[in-house]
């Protein structure tokens, strides 16, 4: 009977909190994304700002070696030049100004917490689901009908039998030994990695020499997490 109400109360977790996981996976792919996207156009920038400061500098030079020849050509030419070195300039500015969509570690933080919030009460409660119907399977399913088992029990004995010959033994071994709690123990862990990533407390940007680095970890955590769902998904189909 106890299995019967964990089993509800899973479909109940799965029902309401799904979708929610999915919207925050898929939050925290879009960080990873829009900081490729950012560092991708800061170097496409830097590098033509570079080539463009390099061509300014030398119409520059050049128009003022031609002063004494051609003064009003190369008064033109030394403009042009300083022109394009100044509008470089501008157009790293404007990027180092469109990239200031920063990636607060609060931020970060309660993204953690609120899939933590919404995802332990689920494994924890497949953890016992898992864990009850293994020490059921000890059961023979005619011993148990020779004994006068109630109708209930005989139905979840035999959707017991039913879940454990679907399950994926690397899976089922994994989860009923590590206590299933994969997608709370991955973001804890990351949790953790956050001081590797960020500056201190009160100065919580990231370290720019590490943000390619944290947009590659956001992005496996996003797909180990994605795994984990699909997992519970999975097993929520097995139960129904």
């Amino acid at each position: 009977m106890n299995l019967k109400k964990s089993l509800r109360l899973f479909n109940l977790l799965m029902m309401k909190r799904s979708e929610l996981l999915r919207d925050h996976i898929s939050e925290f792919k879009s960080i990873s994304d829009a900081m490729d996207k950012a560092l991708k156009k800061k170097k496409t920038i830097q590098v033509a700002g570079g080539t463009t400061g390099a061509v300014g500098g030398v119409t520059a030079v050049v128009g003022l070696a031609l002063a004494p020849v051609t003064f009003g050509a190369s008064l033109i030419a030394t403009a042009v030049g300083a022109g394009m070195v100044a509008s470089a300039g501008g157009v790293s500015a404007h990027v180092a100004k469109t990239n200031k969509k920063i990636i607060t570690r609060d931020g970060i933080e309660r993204q953690i917490n609120d899939y933590i919030d919404k995802v332990k009460d689920i494994e924890h409660c497949l953890n016992f689901i898992l864990s009850a119907m293994n020490e059921m399977r000890r059961y023979d399913m005619a011993r148990l009908q020779r004994a006068g088992a109630q109708p209930d029990s005989l139905k979840i004995a035999h959707l017991t039998h039913s879940v454990f010959n679907n399950m994926d033994n690397v899976r089922r071994n994994s989860v009923t030994q590590a206590g299933g709690m994969s997608s709370e123990r991955l973001l804890q862990g990351f949790a953790k990695e956050l001081d590797y990533y960020f500056k201190e407390r009160d100065e919580p940007k990231l370290k720019k020499s590490r943000k390619s680095r944290f947009s590659g970890r956001v992005r496996l955590l996003a797909e180990n997490l994605h795994d984990e769902l699909n997992n519970l998904n999975h097993m929520w189909e097995l139960f129904n």
